[in-house]
C-alpha cells in the first residue's frame, strides 16, 4: 500500500526480508508495488554488500545514526556495486538512498546485520525498513518520527491523567 503524499511527513515502510546469500533480490523500498534496489550479501566474502540500483541512487558508506541523508551526498546512481560491511556493527546500520519509484525523496534503509553464530557458516543481513520524507527535504537517519495516531493516543492519556489528579484534589477539599 502507497502511503498517503497528502502532508509532509516522514514515512517508515516495513519490509523485513533476509538478504540472499547469493543472487540479487529486488526490493521495493517505497511501498509503491515497484521494486526500487537490488540487495545481496556478497556470496564469495564475508566484508561486503551487493547493491543494484536501477533507477535509485544509494551510497557506497554507511550513514551512522544522526547524520542527514540530502543532496550533498556523493551519490552513485544507475550502477551496481559493492559496498563495505567492514564498518557494519551487530544491529541496525544505514544505507542512503535516494530517487526511488515514489519520487526523488531522501531516505535510508535500515539494514540489521548479525555476526555468525558458531558453526553456522555466514553473516545475515536483514532490511527491515526504508524511512524516507515524502517532502523531498533531508532526513537524519535514525530519528524516529512518531505517527499522529500514536500521539493523538498519548495526548489523550495524558488529558486522562490530569483531568484524574483534578477530581481527586477536588474530593479531598
Amino acid at each position: 500500500m502507497a502511503p498517503s503524499l497528502a502532508s509532509a511527513s516522514v514515512v517508515t515502510v516495513g519490509i523485513n526480508l533476509a538478504l540472499p546469500h547469493s543472487g540479487v533480490t529486488m526490493y521495493d523500498l517505497d511501498g509503491d508495488t515497484v521494486n526500487d534496489l537490488g540487495l545481496s550479501e556478497d556470496c564469495c566474502s564475508p566484508n561486503r554488500t551487493y547493491v543494484s540500483g536501477t533507477s535509485t541512487k544509494w551510497q557506497y558508506a554507511w550513514m551512522n545514526a544522526g547524520q542527514v541523508v540530502d543532496g550533498s551526498l556523493a551519490w552513485v546512481s544507475f550502477t551496481s556495486g559493492y559496498t563495505p560491511t567492514a564498518p557494519m556493527l551487530p544491529g541496525l546500520n544505514y544505507l542512503a538512498i535516494s530517487n526511488t519509484s515514489m519520487g526523488n525523496y531522501f531516505g535510508y534503509a535500515t539494514i540489521d546485520f548479525q555476526l555468525p553464530t558458531v558453526g553456522t557458516g555466514g553473516y545475515s543481513q536483514t532490511l527491515k525498513s526504508y524511512t524516507y520524507d515524502n517532502s523531498g527535504a533531508g532526513i537524519t537517519v535514525g530519528a524516529e518520527v512518531p505517527e499522529p495516531a500514536s500521539l493523538g493516543l498519548f495526548g489523550l492519556g495524558l488529558m486522562g491523567l490530569v483531568f484524574n489528579a483534578r477530581r481527586k484534589k477536588a474530593i479531598k477539599a
